[in-house]
């Protein structure tokens, strides 16, 4: 049985918001990477990452720096954004 990350999200409560922050973010760029239906191969030589460690990014195995991050999202085409959560007065 596959089990979507939307409800694997909501059954994971032993881990810290930031471990939760970092699997979501590998789990988005692993998913955009398939939706563009590029492969890990490809990815890595349009960012200068090697193939090994995208896979490692993806399967979880080797949490990246924020520098992989930025080259991996660029070579997605994804610009890396932070919100403000504070709530509007």
């Amino acid at each position: 049985m596959t089990m979507k990350w939307e409800d694997l999200k909501k059954d994971i409560n032993s881990i810290s918001q930031e471990d939760k922050s970092i699997l979501e973010l590998t789990a988005l760029l692993a998913s955009v990477r398939k939706e563009q239906n590029i492969t890990q191969k490809e990815l890595a030589e349009k960012t200068k990452v090697t193939q090994a460690q995208i896979a490692r990014v993806e399967n979880l195995s080797y949490i990246p720096s924020l520098k992989t991050v930025v080259k991996i999202a660029e070579g997605l085409n994804l610009e890396l954004v932070f919100i403000d959560k504070t709530p509007s007065k």
